[in-house]
């Protein structure tokens, strides 16, 4: 099969003449941060009949099958993990008096790659937008007081994104525990303005943690 691409391959509405490949554009273009034109180059690759240029359309599917089997969020940090809890939770060489808050399982991901946080997790799942209808009892802030009390948590850390929802966030945070006996953090400056966590280099995170102030 030769690979559509130009613009005999579509009607006038902008649609492929073949309703399959039309089903795997719009699938695609649900997903996240892909829009029709990045959703119809990538379903394009998949449909190609070159081995050298595609993935085996059954390698894909089984994978994404294992992944949605297998992959899960720890009941206890709600980072991403096949067992559960989680490595980082169960391990006995992390620091239980530390504790990083971080907005989503992804925001995890760049302090494990980088290597220098020895404490534990908790992901919120969601940052206060009372504009997108996220409130204060959509996030689980109870169960982030039973860590902190349950673990002995001396110094909290909040790594949340430099944004109007991060530091609402944040500030909530803050509001929640004041009066206990523990040490409140945030990253220092060095990420940007709107700038997301899980998608910081490592030296800037690493600075913006060592350099970490008090609120």
């Amino acid at each position: 099969m030769s690979r559509p691409g130009n613009g005999r391959d579509l009607n006038e509405g902008g649609e492929f003449q073949s309703p399959a490949l039309e089903r795997l554009v719009r699938s695609l273009n649900r997903l996240p941060g892909l829009g029709r034109k990045s959703a119809t180059r990538l379903a394009l690759h998949l449909v190609a009949r070159s081995e050298r240029d595609t993935i085996p359309a059954e390698e894909l599917v089984a994978a994404i099958g294992e992944a949605r089997e297998k992959v899960t969020n720890c009941s206890r940090c709600g980072a991403i993990t096949e067992p559960d809890p989680c490595q980082v939770c169960t391990s006995p060489r992390r620091d239980t008096s530390l504790i990083c808050v971080v907005a989503t399982p992804v925001d995890v991901l760049p302090f494990e790659k980088a290597g220098f946080y020895r404490g534990r997790y908790f992901v919120l799942g969601a940052l206060l937008s009372p504009l997108d209808g996220v409130r204060a009892q959509d996030i689980p802030f109870g169960r982030l007081l039973e860590r902190i009390a349950g673990d002995g948590v001396r110094e909290v850390i909040i790594a949340l994104d430099a944004s109007v929802e991060g530091e609402t966030t944040a500030l909530y945070i803050q509001r929640l525990l004041e009066g206990q006996d523990l040490q409140l953090t945030r990253l220092a400056t060095g990420i940007p303005v709107g700038g997301a966590l899980a998608y910081i280099d490592e030296v800037t995170l690493q600075r913006a943690f060592q350099f970490r102030r008090t609120f």
